[in-house]
């Protein structure tokens, strides 16, 4: 029960930075509407998500990485994929700004979730 405690706090506090974030610098946000940017995007999605699949066993059996590490190679490959298809696709906006905020806090709570799940318990 603490995990779903703590997800649940996590996107709280995800929710929280975009909406203050989009106030503070008044970004409106916006779709990629592109057809070539979509394509490109979920593209990149199915290879990351590929690569996730061919890099689980391989990590897990060789203790290279710890799973926890891989995690945050894995999210920020798409935080930064997606950020860059919006700075292309979506000149207008800035909301990437956003994205690779939302990337770096998501990762610092990745890199804290042993202590953040020793606070819950």
């Amino acid at each position: 029960m603490t995990f779903v405690w703590l997800m649940l706090t996590i996107a709280v506090a995800l929710v929280f930075i975009d909406v203050v974030v989009r106030k503070l610098l008044g970004i409106k946000r916006a779709k990629l509407t592109d057809p070539k940017g979509k394509k490109i995007d979920m593209l990149g999605r199915i290879i990351c998500a590929i690569l996730i699949f061919i890099m689980y066993p391989a990590v897990i059996e060789t203790g290279i990485l710890q799973l926890k590490l891989l995690f945050v190679i894995f999210f920020t490959l798409l935080f930064w994929l997606q950020a860059i298809i919006q700075y292309i696709y979506i000149k207008e906006s800035k909301e990437y700004i956003i994205t690779l905020l939302i990337n770096v806090v998501f990762v610092a709570f990745l890199f804290n979730i042993d202590s953040l799940l020793k606070l819950y318990s």
